[in-house]
């Protein structure tokens, strides 16, 4: 089976990269390939298939990682590809023979295959278990985690990691149906969100809801936390980070990072911001891929 997702922001942040002759490069979610299928085809233009450079790209599903394998399968020995989370960026590094690269970047948007997968347990539109594992050799589902946490610690999480309006009620209300055995699939949870808070606008009640379990399930904030720590180590000078994220947390996380590095003027390795506000869709791109609505392209450069 085919899988399909188009890739967001692809034209402008592979120009931030600024792929060069014998540039390495990781793609830390890989996807199904569509921004590494463009690195490759630059540096393949600059250096053929012969040289040092070359692109890694890491991906926590293996059926992204079989499907982007096929799609970059012209490009030969230039691709590599590990399954690891971003996080896992050094030993992937390691694992190559690299040390440091001339440019990463990370698309932290869910491949619209996953979304629409309902076995997959990641979206409401297609009933399936509530599962949400984005790498399944993962332990714990997301029913898992709500069999287990304390109703103050999910009203947290609601809080904390999906902004959710009405968090204690939705907890109190979620965490006691599981308990009577009633939810079990992702429509019955997105229906109950649905009861205990009604309709405020155009965003289902569940949405955020669903994002905050995928977060927990996925330990996406501590793994963008972890790669944002150790990305910047494995730099070349002159080499750049891109990353799109597509929430508001996510987004926050990476502007203090890469803020906080361009200003420690005491670091012996100096950073710069390559944007000052982060560069959003076009109106022309919106258009083709509503879900690229809410994307955010950040940037930064190791100077010296």
């Amino acid at each position: 089976m085919t899988l399909h997702h188009i890739t967001v922001l692809q034209e402008v942040s592979i120009e931030l990269l600024n792929i060069r002759r014998n540039g390495r490069y990781v793609d830390g979610t890989l996807g199904l390939g569509g921004h590494s299928a463009e690195i490759l085809k630059r540096l393949q233009a600059i250096q053929g298939n012969t040289g040092d450079g070359g692109l890694l790209g890491l991906d926590v599903d293996h059926r992204n990682i079989e499907e982007a394998e096929r799609r970059l399968q012209p490009f030969g020995s230039l691709t590599r590809t590990r399954q690891v989370n971003f996080r896992g960026l050094h030993e992937a590094l390691q694992s190559v023979g690299w040390n440091t690269v001339d440019g990463i970047v990370l698309d932290l948007g869910i491949a619209s295959s996953q979304l629409d997968d309902g076995a997959r347990g990641l979206s409401f539109i297609h009933e399936g278990p509530l599962d949400m594992r984005l790498d399944v050799r993962l332990k714990k589902t997301a029913l898992d985690y709500l069999r287990t946490i304390s109703e103050d610690a999910f009203t947290s999480l609601l809080r904390e990691y999906g902004e959710v309006r009405f968090a204690p009620k939705l907890s109190r209300w979620i965490l006691a149906a599981v308990a009577r055995d009633e939810i079990k699939t992702t429509t019955d949870l997105a229906m109950l969100c649905e009861r205990a808070v009604g309709r405020h606008g155009p965003t289902h009640p569940a949405t955020r809801t669903f994002l905050a379990l995928r977060s927990l399930v996925n330990d996406e904030r501590g793994a963008l936390d972890d790669f944002l720590r150790i990305a910047p180590e494995h730099l070349n000078v002159g080499g750049r980070v891109a990353i799109i994220s597509f929430h508001s947390i996510e987004d926050r996380q990476v502007k203090n990072a890469f803020r906080s590095l361009a200003n420690n003027e005491a670091s012996p390795k100096r950073f710069q911001l390559l944007t000052k506000k982060p560069i959003v869709p076009d109106d022309t791109e919106m258009k083709s891929n509503p879900r690229a609505r809410s994307a955010k392209l950040r940037a930064l450069e190791r100077i010296s």
